[in-house]
């Protein structure tokens, strides 16, 4: 759980990439992938963030830390806005913010062993010894459960399970604070899925680290996260607790794919109430004019389809973007609330 202010804070984050078309390669349009998200990330919490494919999960995970140049927005970590920094200035607060991939056979370098994979970023930033360094390697290696005798042998030595803990020791060697998971089980079997996030959440506990846990597995983001945002088309739609988001889900969205969860206990799967979604995902280089849910949400009404609607907190912690949850209803119930504390606070005097 969290436990201190603020780490990362994300405004208005947009990450378009350009579309060209004709001889001249003439930009004629842009896909919005990350379309204005804001949130919050907490000391030592993690932050769930989910959404079907292609909705821009991994694009975010990528620009907060600056492996892509920003279309606009605000990404402070740490205290350090970074948004609109070049890569050489950016490569002092490279240590302080770390990324695990989703494939770890990709993410890892065939041609390097594990001693040196792991090693890489101390010869980069930091000034050890050789010695040093391999002692450093050793206690990584030692923290992710992996064999010390098997520091010079090579990625595809390994299982899946076992590349992605190497890749989880590149990550922590920098002593990092905020670590970005994208989708580190996704390419792993599941009998290897509850290792690999055990692990993660044994060095959240040991080296208080903070965590963006993007997945489309929402049983596991359930288990994992403290809170968690959802996603859809470029957009964050709704940003609760775990707890409350899996057992009140505001958004519609949120509650189509919360009802898509496959329930173990068949007596609860018979009660569950599915929410079918028609038509396809509206794309991101032409996305519907007011909310980019409209074209499927069950719903709907004729101000969607005009208005975007504003991403707002409507009760302590609850965010949401919905029209169903628009600012004066939630003033409204704001009012209510404290009228009937303030009634019941008169009553016990």
């Amino acid at each position: 759980m969290a436990d201190g202010g603020k780490l990362v804070e994300v405004r208005d984050l947009k990450m378009h990439f350009p579309v060209q078309a004709g001889v001249l390669r003439r930009q004629v349009g842009s896909v919005k992938a990350v379309d204005g998200v804001s949130f919050d990330i907490y000391r030592g919490e993690t932050l769930g963030l989910v959404g079907e494919s292609g909705c821009g999960k991994s694009t975010c995970g990528r620009a907060i830390l600056r492996l892509y140049d920003v279309t606009s927005g605000s990404i402070v970590i740490d205290g350090t806005e970074i948004a609109g920094a070049d890569q050489k200035s950016l490569k002092p607060m490279r240590p302080t913010m770390q990324m695990v991939f989703q494939d770890p056979q990709a993410s890892l370098n065939p041609r390097m062993t594990v001693a040196a994979i792991i090693g890489e970023p101390l010869i980069e930033h930091t000034a050890k010894s050789r010695r040093e360094r391999q002692e450093r390697v050793y206690e990584l290696m030692d923290a992710v459960g992996l064999n010390r005798n098997f520091a010079n042998r090579y990625p595809h030595e390994f299982s899946g399970g076992q590349r992605q803990r190497i890749g989880i020791a590149r990550a922590l060697a920098l002593n990092p604070k905020f670590i970005v998971c994208d989708e580190p089980i996704a390419a792993l079997d599941v009998s290897i899925q509850a290792q690999v996030v055990n692990l993660l959440e044994d060095l959240q506990d040991r080296f208080g680290l903070t965590y963006l846990f993007i997945s489309h597995d929402l049983s596991m983001v359930r288990h994992i996260a403290d809170r968690v945002a959802v996603m859809y088309l470029g957009k964050i739609v709704e940003l609760a607790e775990h707890e409350v988001l899996y057992a009140r889900p505001r958004h519609p969205y949120t509650r189509a794919l919360l009802s898509a969860v496959p329930e173990p206990d068949p007596s609860a799967e018979e009660r569950v109430e599915r929410v079918i979604l028609q038509g396809d995902v509206p794309s991101p280089a032409n996305p519907p004019a007011g909310c980019n849910f409209c074209t499927r949400c069950p719903d709907v009404h004729a101000r969607c389809y005009a208005e975007d609607p504003q991403f707002h907190e409507i009760e302590s912690g609850e965010w949401v973007a919905c029209h169903l949850y628009d600012q004066t209803k939630a003033i409204a119930r704001q009012a209510a609330k404290q009228e009937a504390t303030s009634i019941h606070q008169g009553g016990r005097q």
